[in-house]
């Protein structure tokens, strides 16, 4: 851990920082702690910055394609992370990032109005891709129970009868609720897509930060879902390099695959950003990078852990669960008796802290807030505190 540094604070006001410099969420208050969009405060590996100034030094910012190296590399982090051997022609990419690739998926795989069936919650730009394409979002709550959150298999199989689904987004691990699917659970969604015909986009742009015991087991690798899936992985949540836009596509199903590219073609999406290909190729290769992810992975354990603890023992009316992955934690405020408007306001306004709300993930929820972890521990600390007092403040005795 002493090789790298994650409590030194990094001062991203006035970057053009999409987390730090969007004042307007901060409804005129100052001093507001923004704890919101899933990015980290912390410091990218040094050898991809070091990589991506040799090639500014170089001068020249011409048009960029993957070549060889990239595969190869994302074989090897894919065969030493996650022991899923996967064949070169599986591979692709996607220069806007994930979400773009889950557009185009889903302007291949259905047409306007056609039923995709999604968990709830999910992250709104997941939901938002399928709205806004104007296809009808078939919801399937998830069940929240004293173990957690855990997928109704049985609704889950009587929507896909009634709605004759044929295209679900996955999310894998899930956010907003930080669940690292097991085993059982991901052949269980294998077995019934499978059955119903169901191609299935995974989204798991979290997939490497998984805190132990739980492992994270790509969709695609059970064996059911092979031809039948396509998995959405990038570096963006690993190392911090949201503003990079990059993702891997991985699609076992050659005549899938083949529209794919051909759509990346006609979309003038079939090279790549040179920043992103230099960033992919590095993160995924220098040991270095992985010993900070490593780092990095302790370290939000400890800020999961310490933040999990406080709210639950010292904040009254609000309760969290541990998450099995990601650096989000899912806080309930319904024992408050606030809701929607107020609660946002109530975190703004008295506690000055500014989370992502409950109805981003589920327009009907409006009793959550997601808190994001990744930053130093004096911050969860500062944060917690603002929280605290506020509550104890509103809700004396």
């Amino acid at each position: 851990m002493a090789r790298f540094d994650f409590d030194t604070p990094v001062n991203r006001k006035g970057t053009l920082s999409y987390k730090w410099d969007s004042e307007a969420r901060f409804m005129g208050e100052t001093d507001v702690l923004p704890m919101w969009v899933a990015d980290m405060d912390f410091r990218c590996p040094q050898p991809m910055l070091d990589a991506l100034q040799t090639r500014i030094a170089h001068g020249v910012l011409g048009y960029t394609k993957r070549g060889d190296r990239y595969y190869d590399i994302m074989q090897a982090w894919l065969k030493r992370r996650f022991d899923w051997s996967v064949d070169k022609k599986w591979l692709c990419y996607c220069p806007p990032g994930v979400i773009p690739a889950v557009a185009i998926l889903l302007d291949i795989l259905t047409r306007p109005g056609d039923p995709v069936l999604m968990h709830m919650p999910n992250y709104d730009a997941l939901y938002g891709a399928v709205t806004d394409m104007g296809r009808s979002l078939i919801r399937c709550p998830l069940i929240e129970d004293e173990e957690g959150f855990r997928m109704d298999f049985e609704l889950f199989e009587k929507l896909l009868q009634e709605y004759k689904i044929k295209v679900m987004v996955f999310c894998s691990p899930h956010n907003p609720s930080g669940r690292v699917w097991r085993q059982d659970e991901l052949e269980r969604t294998g077995e019934l897509c499978a059955r119903y015909g169901v191609t299935v986009i995974s989204d798991e742009v979290h997939c490497d930060l998984v805190y132990k015991p739980h492992i994270h087991t790509p969709l695609g690798k059970v064996k059911s879902m092979e031809q039948n899936s396509v998995t959405l992985m990038s570096p963006n949540k690993t190392f911090n390099v949201g503003g990079l836009m990059t993702a891997s596509v991985i699609i076992p199903n050659g005549e899938l695959m083949a529209r794919y590219r051909k759509v990346l073609g006609t979309w003038a999406m079939n090279l790549d950003t040179t920043f992103g290909t230099i960033a992919v190729e590095t993160l995924y290769s220098d040991p270095d990078c992985e010993a900070w992810l490593e780092a990095v992975l302790e370290y939000l354990g400890d800020n999961v852990t310490y933040a999990v603890d406080h709210i639950n023992t010292r904040i009254k009316g609000v309760h969290t669960r541990c998450p099995e992955g990601t650096y989000l934690i899912w806080l309930d405020f319904k024992d408050t008796g606030l809701r929607g408007t107020a609660l946002k306001e109530f975190l703004i306004r008295e506690a000055k802290l500014d989370l992502s709300e409950g109805s981003e993930f589920d327009p009907e929820d409006q009793t959550h807030m997601r808190m994001n972890l990744a930053c130093p521990r004096a911050v969860v600390r500062e944060a917690l505190s603002r929280l605290e007092s506020a509550v104890n403040k509103r809700f004396p005795g």
